[in-house]
């Protein structure tokens, strides 16, 4: 049979050369281009919401029973049906002999509308408003934000979203 007696010749180590300078400069080019055309987004807006007490704890900017100027507080009941929607809305005076309060339906306009009236007259009397909005645990938060927004363009300045059930949060 044939054999073959030859050796691979070997070659000498080569070092590998990397020139380091022109990644340097593409990697500060890089740099400066992204630093020169980074514009960051828009802050987003703020929403003035008061947070709802905690248990346990005292809340010391309660105006007394006996306070003129104590302001009326309004709770909005929404319930949510089970695709997020809003299903139903009712509103009702803190303490007022009527404790279902007036059904304001599925609508926003609705709310809109009943609050801008409470609003006036609030504005008539000289006297604050607090806004509760009462949440649906499915409610999605589009519409919760839109129930804000709805408050304070009726001129709410107070408002309030706090679950219905606030043990499941």
């Amino acid at each position: 049979m044939l054999r073959h007696d030859r050796k691979r010749q070997g070659t000498d180590f080569v070092e590998p050369d990397l020139p380091i300078t022109p990644m340097l400069d593409m990697s500060f080019q890089l740099l400066a281009f992204f630093i020169m055309t980074f514009k960051p987004a828009p802050t987003e807006g703020q929403i003035a919401l008061t947070l709802p007490k905690e248990e346990g704890g005292q809340n010391i900017s309660i105006p007394s029973p006996t306070d003129e100027n104590k302001p009326k507080h309004y709770i909005v009941t929404v319930a949510a049906a089970d695709n997020g929607t809003i299903e139903k809305m009712t509103i009702a005076e803190e303490g007022a002999a009527d404790p279902k309060g007036k059904d304001l339906g599925a609508s926003v306009a609705n709310y809109h509308a009943e609050l801008a009236a409470l609003s006036a007259q609030l504005a008539r009397e000289g006297k604050p408003g607090k806004l509760t909005l009462r949440i649906g645990d499915k409610l999605i938060q589009e519409y919760v934000v839109q129930l804000v927004d709805q408050g304070i363009r009726a001129g709410f300045n107070d408002i309030s979203p706090v679950p219905i059930d606030p043990k499941k949060v």
